[in-house]
């Protein structure tokens, strides 16, 4: 059995770096290694309505993987990721932590795992999350602070599989009552054909303490359903997704999350055998109960020059408050990316 990951989806230049890793120490039992990457940019947005140039982190992370072999079939591993705040300038707490969880992997059987890590959600969604810098606007997965457990989820218990192309996951997330979650439980399933197509969907849903629902103006409990597919073949990647989302999405002027909101999104690249890739895309989110909405066009590009990624990417996007107020923001950024 193969294990999945949601990297393998994706092509290889817009993977680069989710992987990436040098093997510090392997001694057939024991294997430990570093990766990550420094990743800044300059950027020009309007800030209060005038033309702004500044220089900006693009989510710079370093990340430290164990692994131990347990038996012929077995292996257990741990992964800790920490993110780099503001590192080409002046930070009190230069870090934070991304992910932390334990792992026991069969080679037959699949993998569980315990901790800060990807939610079963994302394996699904987060195939047309994979811009450069903007995006993942659009299918609720950072929305709310991530309290849901839908990006990177907090203290979850997750089982991942897959047998002859059937792709399963399951998520259950314990009560925190800072993050305002009594628990959460998700699941997810994908088929890989062999031409390069994934198909897939996923349902998640976040029960709320008294508190949270207070604090969002909602009684209801968080519900997100998802649909998903994607094409990798030669230097051809396109990605869509769609979703439905109750008590979770927070439009512009609205005091609380909407009952029910929907959003799409979707990409295509192509990369040339000189490693240029040029892509576009969009994000659309829109209430159903008002006419609220958030809609992003973007486009890039990308060349890889040994493993130090130089990118362009430009975002429009425009935003509807539930009064009908409308705003415009683009943004275009330059950046560097050193992988190690």
């Amino acid at each position: 059995m193969k294990k999945t990951i949601l990297a393998i989806a994706i092509p290889a230049l817009f993977a680069t770096g989710a992987t990436n890793a040098q093997e510090i120490y392997n001694d057939g039992e024991n294997a430990f290694s570093i990766g990550g990457r420094l990743n800044l940019m300059v950027e020009s947005a309007n800030n209060e309505g005038e033309r702004d140039l500044r220089s900006e982190n693009n989510s710079s992370r370093i990340n430290l993987n164990f692994s131990r072999k347990m038996s012929e079939n077995v292996t257990a591993r741990a992964t800790m990721e920490y993110g780099l705040d503001n590192p080409n300038g002046n930070s009190d707490s230069p870090f934070f932590n991304r992910l932390g969880f334990i792992a026991v992997d069969h080679a037959d059987y699949g993998s569980v795992s315990y901790g800060k890590q990807w939610s079963t959600y994302y394996t699904i969604t987060g195939v047309t999350d994979v811009f450069w810098v903007y995006g993942g606007t659009a299918m609720g997965i950072y929305d709310n602070g991530d309290k849901a457990g839908t990006a990177r989820a907090n203290d979850a218990l997750q089982y991942n599989g897959s047998f002859g192309g059937v792709n399963l996951s399951g998520q259950y997330q314990f009560a925190d009552e800072d993050e305002g979650r009594k628990d959460s439980y998700s699941g997810a399933v994908s088929y890989d054909f062999d031409f390069g197509l994934n198909v897939g969907a996923t349902y998640h849903q976040m029960n709320r303490t008294d508190a949270e629902k207070s604090e969002v103006f909602n009684d209801g409990d968080a519900k997100l359903t998802a649909l998903a597919a994607s094409y990798n073949q030669g230097p051809i990647y396109a990605a869509v997704s769609y979703g439905e989302f109750k008590n979770h999405v927070q439009f512009e002027g609205a005091t609380g999350v909407s009952d029910k909101a929907i959003g799409h999104e979707g990409v295509f690249a192509y990369t040339l055998d000189m490693g240029l890739q040029l892509y576009t895309g969009w994000n659309v989110q829109e209430d159903k109960n008002s006419s609220a909405d958030l809609k992003t066009a973007l486009v890039g590009a990308m060349y890889d020059w040994n493993n130090v990624l130089l990118y362009t990417e430009y975002q429009d996007e425009t935003t509807k408050s539930v009064s009908g107020a409308k705003e415009d923001d683009n943004r275009l950024a330059v950046g560097v990316r050193y992988n190690f």
